[in-house]
């Protein structure tokens, strides 16, 4: 959807005046460069701007998180299930190849209490998670 900026604005405003935001987020999300822009910004009436923003702090948050898939769910199963046997050797050797995997904040509350207290003791998650 390229065209004149002013006439996307337009149908920016028009779309969320009329509540149709469904409508109103694709064009923002199509013209998201042109628009943030604040020549363009200040065109856009409050609701349009409180959307740009939503459409900003989403794309953001997305960036920063990215979804765990099967083969790190498994791992974080596995770590789970060595530390509960108390299997340090093959502890070791699972972080070795996922340390990185470790240190995600939204690995923590998939792990179990035994797996926070010996990879908080074991150094791996690198102080930035204290257990409690």
């Amino acid at each position: 959807m390229t065209g004149n900026i002013a006439t996307i604005v337009t149908k920016v405003n028009k779309s969320c005046d009329d509540l149709d935001f469904v409508s109103a987020r694709v064009l923002i999300e199509t013209n998201l460069l042109k628009l943030s822009e604040a020549r363009y910004y200040r065109l856009l009436n409050t609701s349009g701007r409180v959307l740009i923003k939503h459409v900003l702090a989403n794309a953001h948050r997305q960036t920063d998180n990215t979804k765990l898939s099967r083969t790190d769910l498994l791992t974080i199963n596995k770590i789970n299930e060595y530390c509960s046997n108390f299997d340090i050797s093959m502890l070791k050797r699972t972080l070795k190849n996922s340390f990185e995997l470790v240190q995600r904040p939204d690995v923590l509350p998939l792990l179990n209490s035994d797996a926070k207290i010996i990879l908080d003791n074991m150094g791996a998650l690198l102080g930035a998670h204290k257990v409690h």
